[in-house]
């Protein structure tokens, strides 16, 4: 009776580890040997490239009993034959045994003894543990990424590893500014609860400074995840920095990938000068043109919609004037709102948009009234709301408040009170972050602070304009302070965190923070979600909803 067994092979991660030629195995038992030929993964069109971790499903004629020992090698046929094998692992699928091999050679003929297959016999260790390394190169000015060797040690409570090269197998020129990078290490022991890492490269080549974000390792056994922000250049020609850095377990990486857009390209009736976007538990909300909509979280947002329409639980208030980004909190919509140079922030009831509750007219500490108001952001850990003028500047910073929501209720004008000011700095902290045509904000759980600003005819389409990250420090109390925020992450026009506009007619609209992964919004996923328009067309703005994924 044939028995059935797994087969699982770990490519080194190495430069040019992958190869195409044909792999074979042989595994040796008590019971007798059998060999398998050109091995194929059916869910890798391309299988035993760099970093693959590849499935193989067989059989033999009979049971083989106790494995004690394999022979794994290949034809040396096809361009990229040379092969570094990392581990294989056999398990006999009617049993659930298995046995590992710690391989971590190069079958080649130009590479160590030049063999093109090798014997081995099981590992003392019982399983292999793999990690996911991800590595984050930043956006700092000055050119970010690096053409020099990274290399990585993590340390754990049970143990340690090395990964001499970190070279990304999907990317040719991988730790280049704004790009998120990944490897496959295998272990021959699980590290345990992982402190801390030293990270660093070897200076070597031309363009070898290098700005990194962070680092993330999860195990690949367990699941769990470790993450080590570093937010520091790692160079020999920057003032105070060298080339390797001790970072501890901290603080998650507010970095996202790209999902897609839907709506995309769309005219529904409601898409003409939208502004903002924010959510509740269970709805939508979002201002469009003198218009607050409000839409169940389970309402398609591609169907056309021409107005109110209780029976889908689809509300609609048209209140006037240019309405900014919005958020709501404790069941109150908070709406900026720009009228005639008297800028002012009006609250509602989310379950009756129809009825202001009440307004509070914005002016700065100075006394003089804002300029404009474009967004609005609340912080959900704390309920302070953050809001600035139409350009964040140095001598412009961002102003917090406390919300007074007794004096909603009573339907007072004075329910917002200055808590304190917050300026943006870039990654190094040491330069102002200015931002100008300010058009959304919102946050995570994390007190990190999203902002969302750019104008089409201003050339904002890249560091000037986009989605920047700011982590929020611990605020007090203290109406003349300002505090700093460092930028931690930024979109971009290619890579992961992609959030492109081009300069014939679209503008960045509104951003909100909602995890979506959990299938509940028709066709939308994801934790980030930002409204970008195009200006451009006849007839009424296209809608693009952007959507993002935190990695």
């Amino acid at each position: 009776m044939a028995t059935p067994y797994r087969i699982r092979i770990v490519t080194g991660s190495m430069k040019d580890a992958g190869t195409d030629a044909h792999v074979f195995l042989t595994a040796e038992g008590t019971n007798g040997s059998c060999t398998w030929n050109n091995l194929d993964d059916k869910n890798d069109k391309d299988d035993f490239e760099k970093g693959d971790v590849n499935t193989i499903d067989v059989s033999a004629n009979y049971d083989l009993g106790d494995i004690k020992r394999i022979t794994i090698g290949h034809d040396n046929k096809n361009g990229h034959a040379g092969w570094f094998v990392s581990s294989v692992s056999i398990t006999n699928v009617a049993t659930g045994k298995m046995w590992t091999f710690l391989t971590n050679r190069w079958l080649a003929k130009d590479e160590a003894d030049r063999k093109l297959y090798a014997t081995f016999t099981p590992s003392s260790v019982t399983q292999v543990t793999d990690y996911r390394i991800t590595i984050f190169t930043g956006e700092a000015a000055n050119g970010a990424g690096t053409d020099a060797t990274v290399y990585l040690r993590a340390f754990g409570t049970n143990g340690s590893f090395y990964l001499s090269d970190f070279n990304d197998p999907n990317d040719s020129d991988d730790c280049e500014a704004g790009e998120v990078n990944s490897v496959t290490y295998t272990c021959g022991l699980d590290i345990g609860d992982i402190g801390r890492i030293t990270i660093g490269h070897n200076n070597a080549k031309k363009d070898a400074a290098w700005f990194v974000d962070g680092v993330k390792i999860q195990n690949l056994r367990t699941g769990k995840v470790w993450s080590f922000p570093v937010y520091s250049w790692l160079a020999k020609d920057k003032v105070g920095a060298q080339l390797e850095k001790t970072v501890y377990a901290g603080k998650d990486m507010p970095h996202y990938s790209y999902l897609g857009q839907y709506p995309e390209n769309r005219e529904n009736g409601w898409s003409e000068e939208m502004n903002g976007v924010c959510h509740d538990d269970s709805n939508w909300y979002f201002t469009q043109n003198g218009n607050i909509w409000k839409f169940p979280v389970d309402h398609d947002l591609k169907l056309s919609c021409g107005g109110e329409d209780p029976s889908r639980k689809i509300y609609k208030y048209h209140y006037g004037y240019h309405l900014g980004d919005i958020d709501c909190y404790n069941k109150i919509l908070f709406v900026p709102v720009t009228k005639n140079g008297r800028p002012y922030i009006v609250a509602f009831d989310t379950d009756n948009i129809h009825k202001p509750l009440a307004v509070n007219e914005m002016k700065l500490p100075n006394g003089c009234y804002f300029d404009d108001i474009g967004w609005l952001a609340i912080n959900p850990n704390n309920g302070l709301l953050f809001t600035s003028n139409g350009y964040i500047l140095k001598n412009n910073p961002i102003y917090v408040y406390s919300i007074d929501f007794n004096a909603i209720r009573a339907g007072r004008g004075d329910f917002l009170k200055i808590y304190t000011q917050v300026n943006l700095l870039d990654e190094e902290g040491d330069e102002f972050v200015e931002r100008e045509c300010m058009q959304g904000g919102c946050f995570d759980k994390s007190n990190n602070l999203h902002l969302c600003n750019g104008y089409y005819k201003n050339e904002h389409s890249n560091r000037k304009g986009g989605i920047t990250v700011y982590e929020i420090p611990e605020l007090s109390y203290n109406p003349n302070k300002v505090n700093y925020a460092r930028i931690r992450a930024r979109s971009n026009q290619s890579h992961h965190f992609r959030f492109q506009f081009n300069t014939y007619g679209e503008e960045p609209e509104g951003i909100t923070y909602w995890d979506l992964d959990n299938g509940k919004s028709p066709n939308i996923k994801g934790q980030l979600h930002a409204i970008m328009l195009d200006n451009a067309g006849r007839g009424d703005d296209d809608f693009y909803f952007k959507h993002y994924r935190k990695i």
